[in-house]
């Protein structure tokens, strides 16, 4: 296991923005005639937020819902999803809503499942907009579920590690590597490398949440993250203040000297 002070070297300070549990635009998108990606209310949003603030946001993807699947997303958007991928990217995030669905997968199940959504895609938004890190739904997988990932293409990782008071350990790493992750470094382990999410921004109401962010300005780098459900007003733990919170949350890091970045992009 090696680690190191992650970033690009006290050249600038950065944050990453990625969002969970993806699914549902898709459906929309594809029963709803639409001349764009950013008719849809929820891609609008981002698309405003990057405008605002340069904004990068990486959306990680359930393969199906309930009545709908990604083989069933229209592919119309593909050259629309291509000409955005500088600035929004897709990943493979579970098969579907399920409580640590991977936690004890051998090989095959995660391969599957991922390669599903790779698949997927990569048929309707292009190579360009397939993103080289992830979150893998509850941060669960064994070393042979890991395995699978890197095969697939998959250079890192973005979990829960806890804190000092309340550890927790994401992916199988061992407490070693889960030390250093909780103090908002990169951990390279399993030839791979691994990320701590800082702040949830759907757990916390809006002065608690910029209260969490004001308390980690002493990092260099940030990893924030949020839920797709709780944009819709008829979801029963609806945020009606869901862009609000996210504009509060980047204009405060903007403010303080952070640029948005993809994990991908930071070396290691």
């Amino acid at each position: 296991m090696n680690s190191r002070q992650n970033g690009v070297e006290k050249m600038m300070k950065t944050f990453c923005f990625t969002v969970d549990d993806n699914i549902r635009f898709f459906r929309d998108l594809s029963n709803r005639n639409q001349a764009s990606l950013f008719e849809h209310p929820y891609l609008a949003m981002y698309k405003r937020l990057h405008e605002k603030y340069g904004l990068k946001i990486q959306l990680n993807l359930f393969f199906e819902m309930p009545g709908f699947d990604l083989s069933q997303m229209t592919d119309r958007f593909r050259q629309e999803w291509r000409e955005n991928a500088d600035w929004l990217k897709l990943s493979f995030h579970s098969r579907l809503e399920n409580d640590k669905p991977y936690q004890f997968s051998a090989y095959q199940e995660v391969y599957e499942d991922c390669a599903a959504v790779h698949r997927q895609i990569l048929r309707f938004a292009g190579n360009e907009s397939l993103a080289r890190t992830t979150t893998v739904h509850y941060c669960r997988t064994t070393e042979e579920g890991l395995r699978a990932l890197r095969d697939l293409g998959v250079q890192g990782l973005l979990g829960l590690f806890g804190t000092t008071e309340s550890p927790r350990s994401s992916y199988s790493l061992p407490e070693t590597a889960c030390s250093v992750l909780r103090k908002g470094e990169i951990v390279r382990c399993h030839d791979m490398n691994f990320y701590s999410i800082d702040v949830i921004l759907n757990l916390y109401p809006l002065e608690e949440m910029l209260g969490r962010l004001q308390a980690l300005l002493h990092r260099d780098h940030l990893r924030v993250m949020i839920h797709e459900q709780y944009f819709y007003p008829d979801y029963y733990q609806y945020q009606p203040n869901f862009e609000e919170k996210l504009d509060r949350a980047f204009a405060l890091l903007i403010q303080n000297g952070y640029e948005s970045h993809f994990a991908e992009e930071l070396p290691t």
